[in-house]
């Protein structure tokens, strides 16, 4: 076989990356702010009202440990100067790899919102009768919420 075939031929590009985990997110979403340790790291995503993520400290540092394995976050030495800073916590941060994969999570979720504006099921009967805009800033979306009564 001729070698320059193999080096001519185009180089495609990587495959997409998987869809992050909910947790995945919101640890990224969390590090995008700036370096934080696995406590603050919970306690920001509660202070962001998430509820349907649970985040025990066995999962987050789960989590911690596959997104610091694949690049997307890293662990520092650096730490901050305050008074109660227990030095036996671990500070990481998002790397651009990690950046670039939220952002990525995000145009993923933002078109998926937009195929469901998109399909009958938003649009059918009793879906009009709740429009709401999209947070995002496109096509409205409508949301059925089951009563509490």
């Amino acid at each position: 076989m001729d070698r320059r075939a193999l080096t001519d031929t185009p180089v495609s590009s990587p495959p997409p990356a998987p869809p992050l985990s909910p947790v995945a997110l919101h640890v990224l979403v969390a590090l995008g702010d700036g370096p934080r340790h696995g406590y603050a790291i919970m306690h920001q995503v509660v202070a962001r009202g998430v509820r349907d993520v649970a985040l025990a400290p066995g999962t987050l540092y789960r989590v911690l440990n596959h997104l610091r394995t694949d690049g997307l976050i890293t662990e520092i030495d650096a730490r901050p100067a305050l008074e109660n800073d227990d030095t036996r916590r671990r500070y990481y941060r998002l790397t651009e790899r990690g950046r670039q994969a939220a952002f990525a999570e995000k145009r993923r979720l933002v078109a998926l919102l937009a195929a469901m504006d998109a399909t009958a099921l938003f649009r059918g009967p009793g879906a009009a009768d709740t429009p709401r805009s999209s947070p995002w800033g496109h096509a409205p979306y409508t949301e059925e919420t089951p009563c509490a009564d």
